[in-house]
C-alpha cells in the first residue's frame, strides 16, 4: 500500500533516529565478525557498553551525531521555524553539559566560535557524513515549502560544523531526496535524479559479498555516501533488512543510518518501521510531540 503524506513523514523523521539507534550499540567497530560474534545479529536495541564510545547510552538512545539531531528537533519545535545563526547559539550551549563523545568537527567548530566565529566561518573543512545527516528535522518542518527552502536550510544546518565542498553536495542531495519522497516520489527514480553521479557510480561497482567493506566502513563522505546508495538500491525494499544490514556493517553505521532511515521512512512511511522499533525508542516522545 501507497504510504499517505502524513505515514511518509513519520517514516522519514523517526527512521532516521530510529536506525541511528539501533546501530549505536555496534557504532565504531570496524570488524562485522567481531560484531556478530559478541552481539550476533544486531536486530534490537543495543546498550553499547563501558568499553565503547559511548560508555554512558541506554539502548535506545542516540549517539552524539543524533544527539545534535535532536537538539535541532527541540530548537525548531520551540523557535517554530529555522534561523542558523540562532540555532548555532543553542547548538554550542549544549556542549558544556555533554557526556558522551565529542568529535573532531565539534570540538573545531567551538574552537572557531571561542575565537570569533559567527555561523557563516563556524565550521570546520570536515567531509564526514555525521553533518549532513543531522537533517531530518528540518525536512520534516519545510515538508511543504519550495525544495529549495529545503535545500538552503538543509547546507546552513551542515556548514556550522561540516564546511567542506561533500558536506554541501551531501547535505544537497539529501535534502532533495528527502523533500521529493516526502511528495510521493518513488524511492529509485528520486534517488537516480538526485544523488552524486561519483557516489552512484561507486555503490553500483560494488559487490554484494561485503560491498560495504569494499566502499569504505569509516566516516568520510566518499565512502560513507555510496554505501548509503549501495544499501538503498539493494536492501531499500525493507527497512528493517537495510537497517540491520547496515549496522552489521560496523565502522560509522551511526551516521550512515541517520540518513538510510531517513529516507527509508519517507519512501515507505511509518508503517514500514516494526514497531517494537517504534516503541523502544527513547527519543519518541519528543519525535511524536514535533510531529503533532
Amino acid at each position: 500500500m501507497t504510504p499517505d503524506s502524513s505515514s511518509r513523514l513519520a517514516g522519514m523523521l523517526q527512521g532516521s533516529f530510529i536506525a541511528e539507534s539501533i546501530s549505536l550499540g555496534v557504532h565504531w567497530i570496524y570488524d562485522p565478525a567481531l560484531i556478530l560474534k559478541k552481539h550476533g545479529r544486531v536486530t534490537g536495541y543495543l546498550a553499547p557498553g563501558a568499553e565503547s564510545y559511548h560508555p554512558h547510552k541506554q539502548a535506545g538512545a542516540q549517539g552524539h551525531a543524533g544527539d545534535q539531531a535532536l537538539r535541532l528537533l527541540e530548537f525548531l519545535q520551540r523557535e517554530r521555524g529555522w534561523d542558523a545563526t540562532a540555532f548555532l547559539a543553542d547548538w554550542e550551549a549544549m556542549w558544556p553539559t555533554y557526556n558522551d563523545y565529542v568529535d573532531k568537527a565539534t570540538k573545531g567548530t567551538l574552537a572557531n566560535l571561542q575565537a570569533g566565529a559567527t555561523a557563516a566561518t563556524s565550521g570546520v573543512p570536515s567531509d564526514e557524513l555525521a553533518g549532513p545527516a543531522r537533517i531530518a528535522p528540518l525536512m520534516a518542518l519545510l515538508a511543504d515549502q519550495p525544495e529549495s527552502e529545503a535545500v538552503a536550510a538543509a547546507i546552513e544546518q551542515t556548514v556550522i560544523t561540516h564546511r567542506s565542498p561533500e558536506a554541501i553536495e551531501c547535505a544537497e542531495f539529501l535534502a532533495r531526496a528527502t523533500h521529493r519522497l516526502l511528495q510521493g516520489g518513488e524511492l529509485q527514480s528520486v534517488i537516480t535524479a538526485t544523488a552524486p553521479a561519483w557516489a552512484l557510480q561507486a555503490a553500483e561497482a560494488a559487490t554484494d559479498s561485503d560491498a560495504i567493506g569494499q566502499l569504505g566502513r569509516a566516516c568520510p563522505i566518499p565512502q560513507a555516501l555510496p554505501a548509503v546508495l549501495w544499501l538503498v538500491r539493494h536492501r531499500g525494499q525493507d527497512f528493517a533488512t537495510a537497517t540491520i544490514e547496515n549496522a552489521m556493517a560496523g565502522g560509522d553505521n551511526c551516521a550512515r543510518a541517520l540518513a538510510l532511515g531517513m529516507l527509508l521512512g519517507a519512501a515507505h512511511g511509518i508503517e514500514a518501521i516494526p514497531a517494537e522499533w517504534r516503541d523502544g525508542l527513547l527519543a519518541k516522545p519528543l519525535l511524536e510531540s514535533f510531529l503533532a
